[in-house]
């Protein structure tokens, strides 16, 4: 807890990261995954394969990769990014210390994108309902990239507005509303893109043994109902032990890896070579 308040209050970050409990979530997550790297492996190996896989496809050098949701970069091999594209953009709400180093380090490589991908929590915080729309600053630079990813983060964006409306006293109904709005914008963004790569978590359950009876629950859908295009490939991300959760369950995500965005939508022959299969 100590290197967390430390860290907190060293880590750049913006005055609605910390309202929000965003700059908290993310620091919570670098030592969670200290504490999950043995049953978080397999999950971050296969991220980082899809990953490969998809920008491997490409018949030249990319002059402009964009991850989104890029965080500490855990299921994210930033050596496959600067092996394929001259520039590299990651954008997050929050950035930790050793990613402003890279940037100092290479600065005509790296970009640091600060938003909130879920353009929500600043109106949220006003009270307010309706997603903002993206700047066109971000959207020229994203409609720019010659490949876009979407970084395990489609299903996390709801969460810090949900608790917002939440606490102003939203309904259930229209909390579910509003979140999936904020999933099927973000689906959209990429469609609207060149090329692009969602990466996501989509449903999850439990497992574990209750009165010496072994218990699976149903698959419960973190999306709020919204659709998805066809996943090329899918694997189980062990998220959490009985000891992580305190309870006696194991909790599992179904992740997907799907291409999406414009070339796709025009049936591009270079897209389609993508299969994301080949685990390591």
């Amino acid at each position: 807890m100590i290197l967390e308040a430390i860290e907190w209050l060293l880590t750049p970050s913006s005055l609605l990261a910390r309202r929000s409990g965003l700059l908290a979530g993310q620091i919570a997550i670098r030592h969670r995954a200290l504490r999950c790297r043995g049953f978080w492996h397999s999950h971050l190996q296969s991220t980082r394969q899809a990953i490969r896989s998809y920008l491997q496809q490409f018949d030249k050098p990319l002059n402009r990769v964009m991850v989104l949701g890029s965080g500490h970069l855990h299921d994210c091999d930033l050596h496959d990014l600067l092996d394929h594209a001259q520039r590299v953009v990651l954008v997050d709400i929050v950035h930790p210390v050793e990613l402003y180093w890279h940037r100092f380090r290479r600065k005509d490589i790296f970009t640091l994108l600060t938003r909130d991908l879920s353009f929500s929590l600043s109106s949220a915080l006003r009270g307010q309902t309706h997603p903002e729309r993206p700047d066109e600053a971000f959207l020229s630079l994203l409609h720019s990239c010659d490949a876009v990813i979407s970084l395990n983060l489609l299903s996390q964006l709801p969460l810090g507005a949900h608790d917002i409306w939440q606490a102003h006293g939203r309904t259930d109904q229209e909390i579910e509303t509003l979140c999936g709005d904020i999933i099927r914008r973000h689906i959209e963004l990429l469609q609207q893109c060149p090329d692009a790569l969602l990466i996501t978590d989509r449903v999850v359950r439990v497992r574990g043994i209750e009165k010496e009876q072994p218990q699976i629950g149903a698959w419960q859908d973190l999306l709020y109902g919204q659709e998805l295009p066809p996943a090329h490939n899918e694997w189980i991300w062990t998220i959490a032990s009985p000891q992580e959760r305190g309870d006696a369950f194991w909790e599992e995500r179904n992740v997907v890896c799907i291409p999406v965005g414009q070339s796709i939508e025009k049936g591009s022959k270079t897209s389609s070579r993508f299969s994301g299969n080949d685990q390591s």
